[in-house]
């Protein structure tokens, strides 16, 4: 009877790490964004930025408590907006 419920462990345990390797092979979840485009297919990226951008991402993204996921696809539809002519952006100083 042990070694029945000994192997039966062995075997649930055996499973639980083939799902979690399937499912990290598959790539990682991601946040959706927030805007309209939920039901739209998304995709995941990469990138690398200055730590001082990161620590003024960081702070922003503490301070209305929401992810860099979010922030990032906001800062990223704004900037394609102002690059396809939909809005203009003018530096104030």
């Amino acid at each position: 009877m042990q070694d029945t419920l000994v192997k039966d462990t062995e075997q649930n345990i055996a499973q639980g790490f083939k799902k979690l390797s399937e499912e990290q092979q598959a790539g990682p979840s991601v946040a959706k964004p927030s805007q309209p485009t939920e039901t739209e297919p998304t995709k995941g990226v990469q990138t690398y930025i200055p730590m001082s951008m990161y620590r003024r991402l960081n702070d922003i993204k503490l301070t209305r408590r929401q992810n860099i996921a979010d922030l990032v696809s906001q800062a990223i539809e704004l900037w394609l907006d102002v690059q396809e002519g939909h809005l203009k952006v003018e530096k104030v100083i």
